[in-house]
């Protein structure tokens, strides 16, 4: 089938599964893993920490289901809350110096699972596809 919308949700589909199997394995899953890199992007986006309501919107998570990944994060001790002091109803989030680590180490699996996949690829279709992608994930 040539519809590239169909080949484009296969290969998503193929490789999120991939990347939570690893990070299964590593202790994460791929949703707390989004969650972490999410709030390493804000703050070096923004210099601030996020709040859990700006991540839903960014992830496109409803509160429930943040609640409990931010939940499950912080019985691992991999993200800290504390209350933003400009609205005492609000909680900033941040990761702990071993939710970076984790962060490092989830991102380190899904260069692998990636790479894996690049592999039928020759480098100058890599970097070719890499600018593509960057080209249509741009929403500026």
């Amino acid at each position: 089938m040539d519809n590239i919308g169909y080949i484009l949700m296969q290969l998503s589909k193929q490789l999120r599964y991939q990347l939570n199997q690893r990070l299964v394995a590593n202790g994460l899953t791929i949703q707390q893993w989004a969650v972490m890199e999410q709030i390493s992007l804000w703050v070096e986006r923004t210099a601030q920490q996020p709040t859990a309501n700006q991540l839903c919107h960014v992830l496109d998570m409803d509160r429930p289901t943040m609640s409990g990944i931010l939940r499950r994060l912080a019985a691992k001790q991999l993200v800290e809350q504390e209350v933003n002091p400009a609205d005492q109803r609000a909680k900033l989030l941040r990761l702990t110096e071993v939710g970076t680590q984790e962060l490092q180490a989830g991102q380190r699996i899904s260069d692998q699972v990636v790479a894996t996949r690049l592999q039928k690829l020759t480098a100058p279709e890599q970097r070719t596809l890499r600018q593509l992608l960057k080209k249509l994930r741009s929403d500026e």
